[in-house]
């Protein structure tokens, strides 16, 4: 007997899928990265943020198309309702007026004694009436025995209508009847007995003598025709259809393919709600039906029939699509207006790592270029300018380090070392005999308070250059340093940092004598002037300043927090001196 394993292959087929659809997902990710990688941070951001308005904005148009389709639809409904309302009211106003023509002849007090004596002044009577009123077919007055005694057009007089309906209904209480089959009339009126010219609407009432005896019925009989006078008042627009349905569900006027055309539950339904409207699929497609039921009026007893007002409902409901589909144009319309607007604030937003990146870049390749520029635009960017620069600083130290150490194996070591340790420009310090004089005092001080660091820097320095050209910026800046230097302590150091910034080490020093000193530095150098083939150039510096703590592990988190001070005094308007009290608080004294 052989057991065949039918559970292992969908189990495979199940194994392979997950390991075809992880091969999927793994070769997206490696697509998105390989996009990533090549994209700027602007642009992935211009990218992110046209996604997420595309979504917004899709959703905000679809909601708001789906909103304000439904409100119109919900406004036709009422529409059509009211038209069949007015519909409805008419058709009762009029009916109910036919009914009170044939009341005032049953009570008109002249021919109360004639009724049965003089059929021809009856029958004068009944044919002026008809005259005034062409929607009567046929009025007659048939004496309490049945037969007819006076009829327009003499039709039917001496005939019996005792087993009629509207005769017998009528000879007892007032009666208004309900469309009903008259072929016999027809014939004799010489009607055309096509559609519905033989169906009639009946009024009869009781004709009593003066002593309250009962005389006999006059009846009069209208053709459903002239219930036509609601296409004569139904709107036009839209190609709305009318019709009239009686209380059985059965059309009594109006263009229909089904003679009963509502299920006796919808036709319930209406009776209920008097009127109202819905939408119709029971002819396959989707039709707008308001609808409302005639009622009584005063003494008209009513027939309770129901008139429909139609529309199809694409043509009904094209306002309210057409505005949906405007709703989404106009979203659709705006997204390249997001698109370009989070494009430009993306490129704001990453302009400062821009600028970083292209000045790394010099570095190493422009001589001048020996640090990054300040950034600012987020704190982010702020710390990373910071970090960086004092990354450079450090790396300065180290490179100056391993010069110093290639230098020592020259046979002129002494002259070597003094043009390693001298800016040729100033005859300043350089960093890297500033950095070895700063250390040995930074070291030589933990026992001791009072070691500052001032870092200087020289006000749109870059404008001189542009301006005066570059002998003159070498001027201002051996102006500069001849200020400073004339400023300081026996005790103190100078030295170029690099371009326009310089570096101040103050021994034997507290806060308020750094910040004197400062500050006499800056009022010398902001009151003199450079002069220049003739021409005088005002200079002003900004200082930041540091002193020393017990916790630093080297000069540069000194010189980082005056750096840090030094970054504020530019940002609060240059040409002023800022304090760094602690690690991370800089403020302009």
């Amino acid at each position: 007997m052989c057991v065949i394993p039918l559970s292992r292959a969908p189990v495979a087929a199940s194994y392979g899928d997950q390991q075809g659809m992880s091969g999927v997902l793994h070769r997206l990710r490696l697509r998105l990265h390989y996009l990533q990688d090549r994209l700027t941070v602007g642009q992935q951001m211009a990218f992110a943020m046209a996604m997420i308005g595309l979504v917004t904005l899709t959703a905000v148009a679809l909601t708001s198309a789906g909103v304000s389709r439904r409100g119109l639809i919900a406004h036709l409904k009422i529409e059509m309702a009211e038209k069949a309302t007015s519909l409805a009211e008419r058709l009762d106003l009029d009916l109910s007026e036919r009914y009170r023509d044939i009341l005032q002849i049953a009570e008109m007090r002249p021919l109360s004694r004639i009724w049965q004596d003089s059929p021809d002044e009856v029958r004068d009577v009944i044919e002026q009436l008809k005259r005034s009123r062409p929607r009567y077919v046929w009025i007659g007055f048939a004496g309490a025995d049945g037969l007819v005694l006076a009829s327009t057009g003499r039709v039917l007089e001496g005939t019996s209508v005792l087993m009629r309906d509207w005769f017998r209904n009528g000879l007892n209480v007032p009666t208004v009847g309900d469309v009903e089959e008259a072929e016999l009339l027809v014939h004799l009126l010489a009607l055309p007995s096509a559609n519905d010219a033989t169906r009639f609407v009946d009024i009869s009432l009781p004709v009593y003598s003066p002593e309250n005896r009962i005389l006999g019925t006059i009846g009069a009989h209208l053709s459903v025709k002239w219930a036509e006078l609601l296409n004569d008042i139904a709107p036009r627009e839209g190609a709305t259809q009318v019709w009239l349905i009686g209380h059985d569900g059965r059309v009594l006027l109006g263009k229909s393919p089904n003679p009963k055309p509502f299920s006796d539950e919808v036709i319930a339904s209406m009776m209920d709600q008097r009127s109202g409207a819905f939408v119709d699929t029971s002819e396959g497609h989707r039709v707008l039906t308001g609808f409302a039921v005639t009622g009584r009026k005063g003494d008209y007893p009513g027939l309770g029939w129901i008139v429909v007002t139609r529309q199809n409902a694409a043509v009904a409901f094209a306002d309210a699509t057409r505005l949906a589909l405007t709703i989404l144009g106009i979203g659709l319309l705006a997204l390249p207006v997001t698109f370009l607007g989070a494009y430009w604030l993306a490129r704001k937003i990453a302009r400062p790592l821009v600028t970083l990146t292209r000045a790394a870049a010099q570095i190493g390749r422009d001589p001048d270029a020996t640090n990054l520029p300040h950034q600012r635009g987020s704190l982010e960017v702020i710390q990373l300018s910071s970090s960086l620069r004092a990354l450079l600083r450090r790396l300065g130290s180290v490179e100056e380090q391993i010069v110093r150490t290639a230098e020592q194996y020259q046979q002129d070591l002494e002259e070597l070392r003094q043009l390693a340790d001298t800016d040729p420009l100033t005859g300043l310090l350089n960093r890297r005999s500033f950095l070895t004089v700063a250390d040995a005092a930074l070291n030589g001080s933990r026992t001791s308070d009072g070691l500052g660091i001032l870092m200087a820097d020289i006000d749109h320095f870059k404008s001189v250059n542009d301006v005066y050209g570059h002998p003159a910026g070498d001027a201002v800046i051996r102006s500069v340093a001849a200020s400073i230097g004339a400023a300081l302590r026996q005790h103190d150091r100078v030295a170029r940092f690099g371009g326009e910034e310089f570096v101040v080490l103050l021994l034997n020093v507290d806060r308020a004598g750094m910040m004197a000193l400062a500050e006499r530095m800056r009022s010398a150098i902001g009151s003199s002037r450079v002069l220049v083939e003739g021409r005088e150039i005002a200079v002003t510096v900004s200082f930041g300043a540091a002193l020393a703590q017990p916790g630093d592990r080297d000069v540069d988190e000194v010189i980082e927090r005056a750096d840090l001070a030094l970054y504020e005094a530019k940002n609060s308007g240059r040409n002023c001196v800022a304090v760094a009290d602690r690690k991370a608080n800089p403020r302009v004294a």
